[in-house]
């Protein structure tokens, strides 16, 4: 239990010095219903990284992605779409239990802001397996805080 409590101070610690903290829900075809947390950093005005954790009850294990995406928000084109960010990129994704698999994964979403510090999001991604491993997809939906 204590070795839990430390992860868990350990992650929210280096999650205040990055830009974004995101609480996630999803549904995955092998993943089953997941619950996690992600990390997301703006890199560049229009590009962000991204590495998130999602326990997989069904599987059972954790779903693991590392992602860069192209996250602009629509508000810089015009005034009336501030807030609406919407984003696709890739990275790699790996799901740890019983049996590993990994792959290339392609994430696509919205995210909409609710004030400067809050957004909701919705994405989906899709990750080709390596080799063997199978091809799969995710749905998710959270919050961000900033």
């Amino acid at each position: 239990m204590r070795r839990v409590l430390l992860a868990l101070l350990l992650v929210l610690g280096v999650a205040s010095a990055q830009s974004a903290i995101q609480m996630r829900f999803g549904y995955g075809e092998s993943l089953g219903l997941t619950f996690g947390a992600g990390l997301e950093n703006r890199l560049q005005q229009n590009l962000s990284g991204r590495l998130s954790a999602m326990l997989a009850p069904a599987t059972p294990g954790v779903a693991l992605e590392a992602a860069l995406l192209f996250k602009p928000d629509l508000g810089q084109y015009d005034p009336s779409l501030a807030g609406l960010l919407p984003y696709f990129g890739g990275g790699l994704s790996a799901v740890v239990g019983s049996s590993l698999t990994a792959g290339v994964s392609f994430t696509g979403g919205m995210e909409g802001l609710i004030d400067p510090y809050t957004g909701l999001f919705l994405e989906a991604t899709y990750v080709y397996g390596f080799a063997q491993f199978p091809k799969t997809w995710h749905l998710a939906f959270g919050v961000n805080f900033r």
